[in-house]
């Protein structure tokens, strides 16, 4: 079997991508801080404004695709990068309220034209899953980067320094915006001979989205709030211990991530994401056993626990996205991309007051995410027996435009 090979666009896309991550980093781990310590917003005015901006790009990616759709995919995606820099000049500026609700147009209108670009710059399926993987690698490398870059620098310095990083951060985004226009051809999510179809995703794809709502709510946004709640309150664990299973996690995708699309690009995309529906519940149920035991075997459960995690997690990006791009009626891979990440998001933003809720509730939280993790895998399971039935199976191609 041929390698998957990016090409050089490709490249470009994903280093332009890991050059956004990075000013990402800069600001966004510290965001709450500086509105509520820095800035000295209320609770209830910070907890506002952050939901302002998450809030504001789950109906801007609906909208978003559909402009990627009628349009062109990297048009959309270097307006909306242009959106989002001035936003971090705003925010840079002290307007607090009009720079969350323009960082989160920009963010909510340049997701949906991700799979689009991408699937116009690959040969194959092949090449689509390994450029997800690179991209989705790159945005961890990169966050983690300007992660570390921003609390040095914000740790003597503190509002005027993180000022300057909402600068740096727009800078980020208006750099990827130049990338894309001169080193990234043009594709076209609807060619021009055919007519803007109809959005009617249908049931197939409907089981997908409610797989990853599941995926993201229960899964993914219990990584960054649940879990450490947990393993802070209920399991008496450290800062120390809380850290280290967000280090290790972040390493195992690091490293995991590229093996992992390989094996990702082998297999049937359904399969690569129930295996990893079964990992995740595997993982919350070691959490669980993990309560039960007390020093070392508790903390060896733990780490297991979020190195397990952490590897079915490399298969999300190449796998799902690849799947978006493969059900997406002909004619709407712009509006499905942006459904699918309106689902991200509203699982992102409801995932963190779930967890709360579970942390301090009467269900059992490990439990509770092992099922959810479980019955995404079921529902994957239908999809893939959906797609096996169906002869031949709707493929979307898109194709770099001319002229």
């Amino acid at each position: 079997m041929r390698a998957a090979r990016l090409s050089g666009p490709a490249w470009w896309f994903v280093a332009g991508y890991a050059v956004s991550a990075i000013g990402t980093g800069l600001c966004y781990p510290f965001l709450a801080i500086y509105l509520h310590q820095l800035r000295g917003r209320s609770d209830t005015a910070t907890a506002l404004l952050l939901l302002l901006l998450a809030g504001v790009a789950v109906p801007v990616s609906v909208l978003g695709g559909r402009l990627v759709d009628r349009y062109a995919p990297r048009a959309v995606a270097i307006g909306a990068l242009l959106v989002q820099a001035a936003g971090w000049v705003l925010l840079a500026a002290g307007a607090d309220g009009p720079a969350m609700l323009v960082i989160g147009v920009g963010t909510g209108a340049f997701l949906p034209a991700v799979v689009p670009v991408i699937a116009g710059l690959s040969a194959s399926e092949a090449v689509r899953a390994r450029t997800m993987s690179m991209r989705y690698l790159l945005l961890n490398l990169g966050l983690g980067v300007g992660a570390g870059i921003g609390g040095l620098v914000l740790g003597p310095a503190g509002a005027p320094a993180f000022r300057w990083l909402c600068v740096a951060n727009g800078v980020s985004c208006a750099v990827y915006a130049l990338v894309l226009a001169r080193r990234v051809p043009p594709v076209r999510a609807v060619r021009r001979e055919e007519r803007l179809a109809p959005f009617r995703p249908g049931y197939t794809f409907g089981l997908l989205l409610a797989a990853q709502l599941l995926l993201v709510t229960f899964g993914l946004a219990q990584v960054d709030s649940g879990v450490p709640l947990m393993v802070r309150g209920a399991m008496s664990g450290s800062t120390a211990l809380v850290g280290g299973l967000y280090a290790v996690a972040t390493l195992v995708v690091l490293v995991g991530q590229l093996p992992v699309a390989r094996w990702v690009e082998r297999v049937h995309k359904t399969r690569a994401l129930i295996v990893m529906g079964l990992l995740w519940a595997g993982a919350w149920l070691l959490g669980w056993a993990a309560g039960a035991l007390t020093g070392g075997a508790r903390t060896a459960l733990l780490f297991a626990m979020i190195v397990t995690f952490a590897l079915g997690e490399c298969a999300y990006s190449p796998a799902f996205y690849t799947l978006v791009e493969r059900i997406a009626p002909a004619g709407t891979l712009g509006r499905s991309s942006g459904a699918a990440w309106a689902v991200f998001q509203l699982g992102n933003t409801i995932g963190p007051p779930i967890a709360v809720f579970l942390v301090g509730g009467p269900a059992p939280f490990w439990l509770v995410l092992a099922a959810a993790a479980a019955l995404a895998a079921v529902l994957m399971l239908v999809v893939d027996r959906r797609m096996h039935a169906a002869a031949p199976p709707e493929l979307n191609h898109l194709t770099p435009a001319i002229g």
